[in-house]
């Protein structure tokens, strides 16, 4: 009798995992993933703060050209994201120029940059360049 009962358990034993160590793994693995959570938030905001970086960097590189060109006006100048002028209301960054002459030198200018993320003044990017002013 003891080995037919010992034979049946054996034939109906189910296999597989139980509630409680599905739900243990769930709660050790949302665990890991919310603790991944702010690295991700730091991963996005860097990214972004490395867009802008790049944007401004264009930006000013395309007006410091103008400005070699003598095509350049001192004042405000707005763009879009992709650094094409277009007016105000559509802006994503402003860009502040003034020219001011280097003292002791007739053929060289120093031209002042500031280039502004619209909404964000505390990443704005300061920029100066001598250049010889085109004759």
């Amino acid at each position: 009798m003891k080995f037919l009962l010992s034979r049946r358990r054996r034939g109906t034993a189910r296999s597989g995992f139980s509630l409680v160590e599905a739900t243990l793994s769930l709660g050790i693995l949302s665990v890991g993933f919310l603790s991944l959570a702010p690295l991700l938030a730091m991963g996005l905001k860097t990214a972004r703060r490395a867009h802008n970086n790049r944007d401004t960097i264009q930006i000013a590189q395309s007006l410091v050209e103008e400005a070699k060109q003598g095509t350049l006006a001192a004042g405000t100048t707005y763009f879009d994201f992709q650094g094409n002028p277009i007016d105000c209301t559509q802006a994503a960054y402003t860009a502040q120029s003034a020219f001011l002459p280097v003292t002791g030198s007739s053929t060289l200018t120093r031209l002042t940059l500031v280039v502004t993320p619209l909404g964000a003044p505390d990443r704005a990017r300061n920029y100066a360049v001598v250049f010889s002013t085109p004759q």
